[in-house]
């Protein structure tokens, strides 16, 4: 695990891209409806094409820490290889780093400014690991077991 979550994976599909595409481009949908609610409907919102995507699992509830699954689509002779890499979105990283930004400056506001920056890297770091473990993690998993059971 780094600040920014990251994983990678590689998956061996025995259908060539287009079929790949529109399997996984029948079960996302394109934007989230406001006040309707995807689940059971759609496995994800984003974009499909025949060499690439890039998607965010749907759920249940919120999450911060939802992973976003960008992905390249290779053909081979017997198939194709799919490359996934789990991360955050650069929107929500900014956010996040905002959200202990601003902890640290109203906190700080008060005593020196290396304890403010000491106090918000210990919140941001014991948070963060909580996170990664309950929030991005487990929702990745699914989402990469969703899609091997998609292309397989």
């Amino acid at each position: 695990m780094f600040l920014v979550p990251y994983r990678k994976t590689q998956i061996s599909s025995p259908h060539p891209p287009s079929v790949i595409a529109e399997r996984l481009g029948e079960r996302t949908c394109a934007r989230q409806p406001w006040f309707r609610s995807l689940v059971g409907r759609f496995d994800f919102i984003g974009s499909v094409s025949s060499r690439k995507f890039r998607l965010t699992p749907v759920i249940r509830g919120r999450n911060t820490y939802l992973p976003w699954l960008v992905g390249h689509i290779r053909p081979r002779p017997d198939g194709s290889t799919i490359h996934i890499v789990e991360t955050f979105h650069p929107i929500q990283i900014a956010i996040i780093v905002g959200f202990f930004t601003f902890g640290g400056v109203v906190v700080g506001g008060k005593s020196s400014v290396w304890d403010a920056v000491f106090g918000t890297l210990l919140l941001f770091v014991i948070f963060h690991c909580v996170m990664y473990f309950i929030g991005f993690l487990p929702d990745a998993r699914k989402a990469e077991e969703r899609i091997r059971q998609l292309t397989a």
